[in-house]
């Protein structure tokens, strides 16, 4: 099957690590490194206006009780406060009760990166950026029953990723403030569900991918200003929904097999819209309500129905 393409270009995670980790080299003066190797783990760390030349944390865990933000994500975790230059965060976990929970904020400085990778068990995850330049956050989970949430308030150029791959999944991003796009969130197998809101929009963002199981993905992005909206998700219980409040819009959802339903709403501007569902119960709506216009829905078997506004 052949995916969409994306619309949008970002910096990649390389060249954001790439910077961030000559930006580290250069001139970061505040560090900490943890290394925790089994059973208990739990740590926390916090860097709080350190040397003008920022901060750069990082925690591994290998395996039993992980944490890293308290037992149950009790705590912030790993924690970066008013740095005036850039920094950069890591939590790595790798097997058994993992959590984490990652702050950044009142960051000025340029880049910015934080990254919690998790690899099997009960994952948990969040991370936080909040004011500040170049920020990248990225979250990636693996194996068991996953969650996340990304949060990236007032940003300038924002960067974000979160992938998970197997059991329970769901995912929250709420991004708001200025952002010039991403998120881009990957799901692939299990209990599905993405949910992002975006709020104010300059040139736009999610995209959206899930590849089995219970999907589902809703995503509204209010103000906006370039919008757009890639959802593909590709079998059983899909879902979409998606609503853009203006600007050049465009919205592009393409549901695979078995639950499929899907819904665009776009208010203002220059909107487009299309849905792909190719079979089973399928159903669509899209709505449209000022401007160019132009939708295109194609259902290929099953249940069928279609429903278009424009006015």
């Amino acid at each position: 099957m052949k995916f969409p393409a994306l619309r949008r270009s970002h910096m990649s995670l390389a060249v954001f690590m790439a910077l961030a980790c000559s930006a580290a080299s250069a001139q970061i003066s505040s560090t900490v490194t943890v290394t925790q190797q089994g059973n208990g783990n739990t740590a926390y760390a916090e860097q709080f206006l350190p040397e003008p030349n920022g901060s750069n944390a990082t925690i591994t865990q290998v395996g039993n009780n992980n944490h890293v933000g308290g037992p149950g994500g009790t705590t912030d975790g790993l924690r970066q406060i008013d740095t005036p230059s850039g920094s950069y965060a890591q939590v790595q976990q790798t097997g058994t009760g993992n959590n984490a929970g990652l702050t950044q904020t009142g960051l000025v400085g340029s880049p910015t990166g934080g990254v919690i990778r998790q690899t099997g068990n009960a994952n948990f995850a969040t991370l936080r950026q909040e004011g500040g330049g170049d920020m990248f956050g990225r979250i990636n989970q693996n194996g068991s029953a996953n969650r996340a949430s990304v949060l990236q308030i007032d940003s300038g150029t924002t960067g974000g990723e979160s992938i998970q791959n197997g059991i329970g999944n769901l995912l929250t991003v709420v991004q708001r403030g200025t952002a010039y796009a991403p998120p881009i969130v990957e799901q692939n197998g299990d209990g599905n569900i993405v949910e992002a809101l975006i709020d104010n929009n300059p040139f736009g963002a999610p995209t959206i991918r899930q590849n089995g199981t219970r999907n589902i993905a809703a995503t509204l992005q209010t103000d906006s200003n370039e919008s757009n909206i890639d959802i593909l998700q590709v079998g059983t219980q899909n879902s979409t929904s998606a609503t853009q409040q203006g600007d050049l819009d465009i919205a592009t959802v393409v549901q695979d097999g078995i639950g499929n339903r899907a819904s665009i709403i776009q208010y203002g501007t220059s909107n487009l819209a299309s849905v792909t569902q190719r079979g089973n119960v399928n159903t669509a709506f899209v709505r449209q309500e000022g401007q160019n216009y132009v939708t295109n829905v194609s259902q290929v078997g099953s249940g069928n129905y279609h429903y278009t506004y424009q006015h």
